[in-house]
């Protein structure tokens, strides 16, 4: 074993420390996978973080701390809106793992057939792209594949939630709630007011391009918005 590793390059010896590793952690990302323990974990962390990080930071209700925990939660929900509809995402920590983990084994074996550096890592890193688009194409396909399922946003009337990113009167934000047994994301609408992160909502409607249409959950909670 070790009398191989030193008859290797050195280029050969940084692609198999590139394919082994990432190999592994592939194997186990695709486990938890098949076994439903990967699958949204990047949106409940960035959720729980954000919601525990707006708690925390508001302890004495001053204005101050509640302006900065407004914006901080506004903008941290901007970007996780951005992470949904920003379409196919390559970025990502099993996107990246694919990609170094083809990488790695094309280069190897290239270099193995006596394949010039200059040709070897290149071709290496378009496999390793192509395997990182790949994986994205994939995801993407799983994704809407469960979001379009048997939902019938339909069934959320009559539910509450809680405000994800904050609704400006008569315009678009987002809520969280449980439909059919399932977390969702979805966007929202308040024709009445204006509702502000982690405000708890009453859905009483659907409109035509499918944004619930909410209210306070408590009905005598009205505020005047200027």
């Amino acid at each position: 074993m070790f009398a191989w590793w030193e008859e290797l390059t050195l280029l050969q010896q940084i692609f198999y420390l590139i394919a082994i590793p990432s190999t592994l952690v592939l194997i186990i990302q695709t486990i938890m996978l098949l076994f439903g323990l990967g699958h949204g974990g990047d949106t409940d962390v960035d959720h729980d973080l954000g919601h525990d990080i707006g708690q925390d930071m508001d302890p004495a209700g001053t204005d101050g701390a509640c302006d900065l925990d407004h914006d901080f939660s506004h903008d941290g929900c901007q970007d996780h809106s951005l992470d949904h509809d920003a379409g196919l995402r390559l970025i990502t920590v099993r996107g990246v793992v694919a990609f170094l983990a083809v990488c790695g084994w094309a280069g190897a074996a290239l270099l193995e057939l006596n394949l010039a550096p200059f040709l070897a890592v290149p071709l290496a890193v378009l496999a390793g792209f192509s395997a990182m688009f790949l994986v994205a194409a994939v995801m993407l396909w799983l994704s809407k594949m469960q979001q379009s399922g048997n939902l019938d946003l339909h069934n959320a009337i009559g539910l509450t939630g809680e405000v994800y990113v904050p609704v400006p009167k008569g315009g678009k934000g987002k809520v969280t709630l449980v439909v059919q047994e399932r977390f969702l994301e979805l966007d929202a609408t308040c024709d009445s007011q204006a509702l502000t992160t982690g405000e708890r909502i009453r859905v009483i409607g659907v409109t035509p391009d499918d944004t619930l249409l909410v209210v306070p959950s408590d009905p005598y909670v009205v505020r005047n918005d200027h």
